[in-house]
């Protein structure tokens, strides 16, 4: 394998043992181009977040600093603003040269739960160092909801990879001019859309509903269910702003969508990743990972929006229609992929505009 894994590579990983779990990887797991991680029974509430040193185990940081020990066998709540760390079903036993990178699924940033992945001897989150044998733990933070959990829930996901190749510049613009992959209405971006190898995506405010905001409830939020809660529970929804200013509040949770549709062609994976940090101060939890087939329907490159996680932390953010808000990464998989986003009946294959989860009605 050399790339990134797509959906044929991450099944072999499953038949040789070098994905495995001890209740099994259900076929729902493995995605077009990455891997459903799924939580265990073991958990813990710890007074806050932790990375490990060399030759340390995560395991033994958890139970060291632990608050108290969480069982996930059945359904619990998770405090919202509390640091709970939880070891994932899924271990790893990766080939030399193999190596993995997580981030939270979709349904999972809409929820504003905040995940990262750590492995035994690695102070960093969300990197599977090459060859890595062993466990992997994910640390949960509910931002603006209590969160009900339990064992066999994902709310993360990894991609694999040997030699990841993500195009540059020169790879992306005679991608796009070849094979336009992003358009506004029926109109095809222009080459000034790119910017160091990345699709540059901008704020849709030209709707009736633009997007939602995470109101306070006491009520909590069921992940094990799905489309089981009303959103005028949860979210309030923001309105097309009349003078074309739309003021995010520090430290809220939006729920916006992209003017632009983009489109993931089969024989690459896409991430989105912050904006330029040098256009303004602006962070978003996004949930990254967008699989071969995004934006294809019936074999045409038609596009679809993407739907962002945003939070606005140092200050509130004053947003126009059209204003940078995302860019979006490619690389290059091992292969062209064999099952495209979409076919199976995928969440949000139909997504036309700002959306809540799947957990909402």
């Amino acid at each position: 394998m050399r790339g990134t894994a797509e959906f044929e590579d991450l099944k072999a990983l499953v038949s040789q043992g070098a994905i495995h779990s001890l209740a099994g990887i259900a076929p729902g797991q493995i995605q077009p181009s990455s891997l459903d991680l799924t939580l265990s029974e073991e958990a813990y509430r710890l007074p806050g977040s932790v990375l490990p040193l060399a030759g340390e185990q995560v395991g033994d940081l958890a139970r060291e600093l632990a608050l108290e020990r969480v069982d996930l066998s059945k359904p619990v709540c998770l405090a919202r603003n509390q640091v709970y760390l939880v070891r994932v079903r899924e271990e790893l036993a990766l080939p030399a040269g193999v190596e993995a990178y997580c981030n939270g699924k979709s349904s999972t940033g809409r929820v504003d739960l905040a995940t990262r992945v750590l492995t035994d001897g690695t102070p960093r989150y969300d990197r599977v160092p090459p060859g890595y044998r062993g466990q992997l733990w994910i640390e949960l933070i509910p931002r603006s909801f209590h969160i009900v959990v339990q064992a066999g829930v994902a709310v993360n996901q990894a991609i694999v990879f040997s030699g990841r190749h993500v195009l540059d510049q020169a790879a992306m613009l005679d991608r796009h001019v070849r094979s336009p992959m992003m358009f506004v209405g029926s109109i095809t971006c222009g080459a000034e859309s790119i910017f160091d190898g990345r699709l540059t995506m901008t704020a849709d405010l030209d709707r009736d509903i633009v997007g939602y905001v995470a109101k306070p409830t006491h009520l909590p939020l069921d992940l094990s269910k799905i489309a089981a809660h009303r959103g005028e529970d949860f979210f309030e929804p923001v309105r097309r702003p009349t003078g074309g200013y739309l003021f995010l509040e520090q430290n809220r949770f939006y729920i916006l969508a992209t003017r632009e549709r983009i489109v993931v062609p089969g024989d690459l994976a896409c991430e989105m990743v912050p904006f330029e940090a040098t256009a303004g101060e602006f962070r978003a939890h996004y949930a990254g990972f967008f699989d071969p087939g995004w934006g294809i329907k019936d074999g045409k490159a038609v596009g679809a929006p993407a739907v962002l996680e945003v939070r606005p932390h140092q200050d509130g953010l004053i947003l126009r229609h059209g204003q940078p808000i995302c860019a979006m990464a490619y690389e290059v998989l091992s292969r062209p992929c064999t099952r495209l986003y979409g076919v199976c009946g995928n969440t949000y294959a139909d997504q036309s505009g700002p959306r809540l989860s799947k957990h909402f009605a």
